[in-house]
């Protein structure tokens, strides 16, 4: 049993490695899809978003995702604002770090975007460019699971050959391309957008071998929100595709709205991550401060090994000026 735990816990590391290599996984998809595709930033409102992970596989090991993000629209100088074009500087920082410091990530990006109006009814025509760093490094050395062996056997505590764990950092730089279309008025707002990230395909070890190239991630990102009688409504979905590895979520909300109240909206939705998870999540609105707590209920394949998994999730966003 000993040894099917050590197995299992190198294989969720290799996992988790490979997984966070391609971009974040937060369930808070209405407010993070912005580090996916920064085009899809609809309104001129400078905004603070910040999220944190906790995921843990019971009996194993467990690992804390952390993310912020700031947004920067720079508006025209003209005197009709609201039909006018408009930049948006955004940037942010990542970290993932799992417990025995077996994992340790970090992310770093600068992104610019360009809006465009289409017409007199707010509806916009936006594309963005992102570039980011990432340093990541993998110590699996102290797992008792030997790869070094003599001709008497496995030698015991020896440590791992393997160059991409035995706790070397790894970084490269990559960049990201990104498309949307919105329209945002106040009895209905709506954005559609398509991401390309990591065009460049970076080589993601030492060797510089074309077999460790990141290949290109491909997203799809979508939001539709109406009012009706002081409650917001509102459906929001992602989807990611790299190689044969995916992510989809959808995510469902109502919202309450309480105008000219400190105590601006109280809510709560439900989100599912195909074939993954159901997360419902509760959010409160204190002025321009949003807060959400999500939890996951585990539905992934992973239950059928006999580990359990739980997660929960945090999410924090300010806006620092009206629209």
């Amino acid at each position: 049993m000993k040894k099917i735990k050590y197995i299992f816990t190198l294989f969720i590391v290799l996992y988790l490695n490979s997984l966070h290599a391609q971009d974040l996984h937060f369930s808070r998809v209405q407010d993070m899809v912005l580090w996916y595709n920064p085009s899809l930033k609809n309104d001129t409102r400078t905004s603070l978003r910040m999220n944190y992970r906790d995921v843990r596989y019971q009996g194993l090991l467990g690992y804390r995702s952390s993310a912020m993000m700031v947004d920067l629209p720079v508006i025209s100088q003209i005197v009709n604002k609201e039909s006018s074009g408009y930049w948006n500087l955004s940037a942010g920082f990542s970290l993932d770090q799992s417990n025995q410091n077996i994992l340790n990530q970090t992310q770093a990006l600068l992104g610019v975007s360009y809006a465009i109006p289409l017409n007199a009814n707010q509806l916009y025509l936006a594309s963005s460019v992102q570039a980011s760093y990432f340093n990541s490094r993998l110590d699996v050395s102290g797992i008792n699971f030997p790869d070094q062996f003599d001709r008497n056997g496995p030698i015991a505590n020896a440590i791992t050959g393997d160059p991409l764990g035995n706790g070397q950092s790894q970084n490269w730089f990559s960049t990201h391309l990104g498309i949307s279309m919105f329209q945002n008025t106040e009895p209905e707002s709506w954005k559609l957008g398509v991401s390309i990230r990591d065009i460049s395909q970076p080589v993601i070890n030492r060797d510089n071998s074309a077999s460790f190239q990141l290949k290109p991630t491909f997203g799809i990102q979508g939001a539709y929100e109406f009012i009706r009688q002081d409650t917001r409504y509102g459906i929001s979905g992602v989807a990611n595709f790299k190689a044969q590895a995916y992510e989809q979520l959808l995510s469902i909300s109502a919202r309450r709205q309480f105008p000219r109240q400190n105590l601006a909206a109280i809510g709560g939705g439900l989100a599912y991550r195909v074939r993954d998870a159901i997360i419902p999540y509760f959010d409160v609105t204190v002025g321009q401060t949003t807060l959400a707590l999500h939890y996951e209920l585990n539905i992934s394949g992973i239950q059928a090994s006999g580990f359990r998994r739980s997660a929960f999730e945090i999410a924090l966003m300010h806006n620092f000026n009206t629209n």
